[in-house]
């Protein structure tokens, strides 16, 4: 396409100029009903390669097709009132996210954080106690699966997107510490006799229900296994760092807390996947989730259809009127699962900054 510039641009306005443009605000609703119709607006029609002079009334459509694919009701004519039209591709129109995976100042929810000795995961929410800003994610995203220390840096981005200690965000404050199966459910002696944890314990109890021998008065229940309710830790944001609480592609910040129900539909926003939709299949859900080669057993949590993937670990779950629902933690390739948010808040005594805070 030449470069030149159409005389008509570098003068007044002309009357065909004027004539389109108040064209365009009537017949932009009428066009926009039409397939694959995403934008109209007024510029110069464009014959071959060559800008002309000619003011038109542009409509942009995601992808050209022949005029015999199209249904009567979505072809564009050719002008209106006396107007000419111009068909132009654009693809559909996107909004341009931050880079998840980069260097972002302000942070926002949605971007990759980490603990240096682990890889990557994602920026939850910003939550407050006392007037302190802190940032919300997952144990085995900022805690390192209980290995870390208070006070240890936080980094965005994470070390798996190339975050170093010049990174450095915030510090690591505290964290629910993970009980895994493998652990026993009180000390052991050196000498003590195998099987004492809470798996030889419950397998006594099942040899004893065999045999029909009935528990005698007094005799302790056997020991349960250890679970979890949360996999979530908490940073505070250093002073000088920006911060934007409103999340990535929800245009927005949470608007408040809600409990998870059957059949919600849910939104996350993530260093992985980004912005992705599912609804709640299961609620009340007892889990066992591998980290590794070890395994955890969670209790009331939440499971929404796939919504996930490696490095969304930490992102907060929202239902269509941006409420927080929960924080999401692990999943497969078919289903997500999620803590609900009020026992994450609860066991750091922090409320999340809504929109009704700033």
């Amino acid at each position: 396409m030449r470069g030149d510039t159409p005389p008509l641009f570098n003068g007044p306005l002309s009357e065909a100029l004027h004539r389109a443009l108040e064209l365009r605000g009537r017949v932009a609703p009428l066009m926009l009903l039409r397939r694959n119709v995403v934008g109209v607006g007024v510029g110069y029609k464009i014959r071959g390669r060559e800008i002309t002079g000619e003011p038109s009334i542009m409509v942009s459509v995601t992808r050209k097709q022949p005029i015999s694919a199209l249904d009567p009701d979505d072809l564009v004519p050719a002008e209106v009132q006396g107007v000419p039209t111009d068909v132009v591709q654009t693809g559909q129109i996107v909004a341009f996210s931050p880079d998840r995976h980069t260097r972002q100042r302000p942070i926002r929810p949605g971007l990759s954080i980490g603990h240096p000795a682990g890889s990557a995961g994602t920026l939850g929410a910003i939550v407050q106690r006392d007037g302190d800003l802190f940032i919300l994610s997952n144990n085995h995203v900022m805690a390192s699966l209980n290995q870390a220390r208070p006070g240890d840096p936080i980094l965005q981005p994470g070390p798996a997107d190339g975050g170093t200690l010049f990174d450095q965000i915030a510090s690591l404050e505290t964290f629910q510490p993970l009980r895994f199966l493998d652990e026993l459910a009180e000390p052991v002696e050196d000498d003590a006799p195998p099987g004492r944890g809470w798996m030889g314990a419950l397998a006594r109890l099942i040899e004893k229900l065999r045999s029909g021998r009935p528990l005698r008065a007094g005799e302790p229940p056997p020991l349960l296994p250890p679970t979890n309710r949360v996999d979530a830790a908490l940073a505070r944001l250093h002073d000088s760092v920006p911060v934007e609480p409103a999340i990535i592609d929800v245009e927005g910040l949470p608007a408040g807390v809600v409990e998870p129900e059957l059949g919600m539909r849910v939104i996350k926003s993530g260093r992985t996947t980004g912005l992705t939709r599912a609804q709640i299949v299961q609620i009340d859900v007892t889990i066992d989730v591998q980290y590794g080669a070890r395994t955890a057993r969670f209790t009331n949590q939440v499971m929404t259809g796939a919504l996930s993937d490696r490095g969304d670990s930490g992102s907060l779950v929202l239902d269509y009127r941006r409420n927080a629902v929960g924080l999401l933690f692990s999943g497969s390739g078919t289903v997500s699962v999620v803590n609900p948010i009020q026992p994450v808040l609860k066991a750091f005594e922090v409320e999340l900054v809504t929109e009704r805070m700033v």
